[in-house]
């Protein structure tokens, strides 16, 4: 494994029936292979969030590779993936056998000149009930590929560089997280049952939070990508601490946040991201300590002068924490625990 949320029309044409607005199409393919030669060039360039049913094979997993530049949502979950024999699938002109049931080697990932390039544009993807297993590389270098839901009760196997173990959380049907997680090559990812939820919310007064999340008609153990604007104080990271068990991302960069209390996501399994307050001053001791999954690269604004005693400690998967300004003066012992090197000033 490599470290590191539309007017509907019905249009008839050659045995595919499309749902259409400018950015999202749902398409219903009768023949395998066929899904581009009824698109226009200019069609599929528009698509945001494309909906497959009927059959697919490999050839028209290279076309939504290489021909829907915008593409970030691919729902998949009512489509058929066929078997393919010959050379225009995902492997660019070399005669292959492509499974059935099985997302292609190379499905999103390509040479170019001379580099593999990913699917940077494709952030979420919902596979068949069916899939069986997630073929070489099929989605190496899509390294905004975020969501990976899920139909089985059991794990699909991961071929080599199927996915990428730091960024993508795979969403899962309710009581098949424990077969996931007792699947070794699963292991790396964050599994969580059910569908993502995502909110956003604006806090005007301190210590409402809950308050807000209530008003939105969500629970706060429920949500998994939250972005907060406004105002937060510790009763509000609290609440984050105490009832988000399952919270992937947070945004609370415009918030008027100055201290990241104590503990306040430590050991907290599934959260992969972070983006921290602008006016931040102070992260205090162990407030990220064992969260294993976060990954790649938090920066810290320009006015933090303290990060206090092990903030990072088993934070394996993070790369680096980079220092934005220069006030930090206090920088505590054991950050990172036994890695060293990871706080780089700019």
């Amino acid at each position: 494994m490599k470290i590191k949320t539309y007017l509907t029309c019905i249009l008839l044409f050659c045995g595919i029936s499309a749902t259409n607005a400018q950015d999202k199409m749902t398409y219903s393919v009768s023949k395998a292979g066929t899904l581009i030669s009824q698109m226009t060039q200019q069609g599929a360039d528009s698509i945001v969030y494309l909906k497959l049913t009927g059959k697919i094979n490999a050839i028209d997993f290279r076309h939504i590779r290489d021909e829907f530049h915008k593409l970030e949502i691919l729902d998949l979950s009512g489509a058929d993936i066929k078997m393919y024999v010959g050379k225009e699938g995902t492997e660019d002109g070399k005669f292959s056998v492509y499974k059935a049931d099985y997302v292609p080697k190379y499905a999103f990932c390509h040479v170019e000149g001379g580099n593999l390039v990913g699917k940077t544009s494709l952030r979420r993807i919902i596979l068949p009930y069916s899939i069986k297993c997630i073929d070489d590389a099929a989605f190496l270098a899509c390294n905004n590929l975020a969501i990976i839901q899920l139909n089985n009760q059991s794990a699909p196997r991961l071929a080599n560089d199927a996915l990428s173990d730091t960024i993508t959380t795979a969403f899962v049907p309710p009581s098949a997280s424990d077969n996931f997680r007792r699947s070794e090559q699963w292991a790396p990812f964050s599994v969580i049952e059910g569908e993502p939820v995502s909110l956003k919310v604006q806090v005007s007064k301190l210590g409402s939070l809950q308050n807000e999340i209530l008003k939105a008609g969500m629970q706060p153990s429920k949500i998994n990508y939250l972005t907060i604007e406004g105002k937060m104080d510790e009763d509000d990271f609290m609440l984050i601490r105490n009832y988000m068990s399952n919270l992937v991302s947070l945004n609370i960069s415009n918030t008027t946040a100055e201290i990241i209390p104590e503990f306040t996501f430590s050991q907290k399994k599934h959260l992969l991201h972070i983006d921290l307050p602008k006016g931040l001053k102070k992260i205090a001791q162990r407030a990220f300590s064992g969260c294993n999954k976060l990954g790649g690269t938090i920066i810290l604004p320009p006015n933090v002068t303290a990060i206090e005693y092990g903030t990072f400690i088993d934070c394996e998967h993070l790369a680096v924490v980079r220092v934005s300004g220069n006030k930090l003066t206090t920088v505590g012992d054991n950050l990172f625990g036994n890695n060293k090197g990871k706080l780089v000033y700019k």
